[in-house]
């Protein structure tokens, strides 16, 4: 937890605009789309961890998220290894007797009689995106029509009309699993809205908490105030979620003010909790004693009342649960799906390694458009698939020198 909130402390980074870059490659002229010069190599992000700047683990884990390094990001945020977490004999023989139920269908289940729900992101584990995501289809069939965003830019005013994300929509966004969250909203009918902005970040550190977290429950209040039927999926960070009385710092969250100031009690839900961390210090106690193979909520066998108690500096309506992360094709399986199928990549490498590649769609602004899927390769051996639905992609290879390779394909 005290890592937590030394990631509240920081600002919300913003991408830039990053310009064209035209490099030499095989005797001719390439200019690369301008974000695929933002994403860093592993042994670039390694060598940032080395320098003890403050933060510099935490800025290590979302950059290592963004390059499909998820190992290597749940590493670096756990940068100092502690030991395991106890939890009682009682407390423990209380969770065993839990039942385990697929989190998805019981989200969706209860989600029919809600106006809101919020449900949280680590900000550097990307699965969490990707549970998100899974949820949005289904909610729209039952009339949830608004996605408020945390970690959107007030840079980016189309981000509906265009339905993709691009360099100026933020700086978590330029993950793949965030970039097909939006793309999942664009197509599932949401409405994506901004709503981490107006606060006030001069002054001590809990008045601009308190700022930050007014200014977000009265920005998600506005959609209300615009259409009074709204029903609204809130994605935020962290604690964002709590509801307890002093949710954040000390003092009320997000969530907490968001029903103080509509009188609807939100359906609050926390994957950060019960979540595989980089070392096992990093996890909660009664994480090792679930057992589900997929993402699961625990509910009481008695009253079927789901288990919120994993982090009890959190208060939330339920915790979900997502196991350890199995592997497919180089890659975590939970980023491939029925639409989502493992691409080899079968092209000859000239840029040398180690190289990332970048698959864009097609269909959408090269220039602008944040890749659909990344994947980082040390060497000829290493046989990483990417995470490709149906369509015509460009696929970029760059190399760590001034140099790229560039090729289609239609999967």
């Amino acid at each position: 937890m005290k890592k937590y909130l030394l990631v509240l402390c920081f600002l919300l980074l913003v991408a830039s605009v990053i310009a064209f870059f035209t490099l030499k490659t095989e005797g001719k002229l390439r200019t690369l789309p301008p974000d695929s010069i933002s994403y860093k190599f592993s042994s670039t992000i390694k060598e940032e961890i080395k320098s003890g700047k403050p933060g510099a683990n935490q800025f290590a884990a979302w950059e290592y998220a963004s390059i499909g390094e998820y190992q290597a990001a749940l590493l670096a945020w756990d940068d100092v290894a502690g030991p395991p977490r106890r939890l009682s004999a009682s407390d423990s023989l209380a969770f065993v007797a839990l039942q385990p139920v697929d989190a998805l269908s019981y989200i969706l289940a209860r989600a029919r009689t809600e106006r809101i729900i919020i449900i949280n992101e680590a900000h550097h584990n990307p699965l969490h995106r990707a549970f998100t995501a899974s949820l949005l289809p289904g909610l729209a069939k039952l009339g949830f029509r608004y996605l408020a965003v945390e970690g959107l830019s007030e840079r980016d005013s189309l981000l509906n009309e265009r339905g993709y994300p691009i360099t100026e929509t933020g700086y978590y966004t330029k993950e793949p699993q965030f970039g097909r969250l939006l793309r999942t909203a664009a197509q599932s009918g949401y409405t994506m809205v901004l709503y981490d902005y107006g606060a006030d970040h001069s002054g001590p550190m809990d008045a601009q908490i308190k700022s930050r977290e007014t200014a977000q429950a009265r920005n998600i209040q506005r959609i209300l105030q615009a259409d009074p039927e709204a029903k609204i999926v809130v994605h935020c960070g962290f604690s964002h979620v709590n509801e307890g009385p002093d949710g954040m710092v000390g003092q009320p969250a997000m969530a907490a003010r968001l029903r103080a100031l509509t009188g609807i009690n939100p359906f609050t839900i926390d994957q950060t909790a019960l979540t595989e961390a980089g070392t096992i210090g990093g996890e909660e106690a009664v994480y090792r004693l679930a057992k589900a193979t997929n993402s699961s909520v625990f509910l009481n066998a008695q009253d079927e009342k789901p288990f919120a108690q994993a982090n009890h500096t959190m208060s939330v309506d339920v915790n979900v649960y997502h196991p350890r992360t199995k592997y497919r094709a180089g890659r975590p399986k939970w980023v491939f799906n029925v639409a989502y199928k493992p691409v080899p990549i079968v092209e000859p490498i000239r840029v040398g390694y180690p190289c990332l590649i970048l698959a864009y769609a097609t269909s959408e602004n090269l220039a602008q458009a944040i890749p659909v899927d990344i994947v980082e390769l040390q060497g000829p051996q290493d046989n990483k698939s990417l995470s490709l639905n149906k369509g015509d992609f460009t696929l970029v290879a760059k190399g760590k020198g001034e140099n790229s390779q560039t090729w289609t394909i239609k999967n």
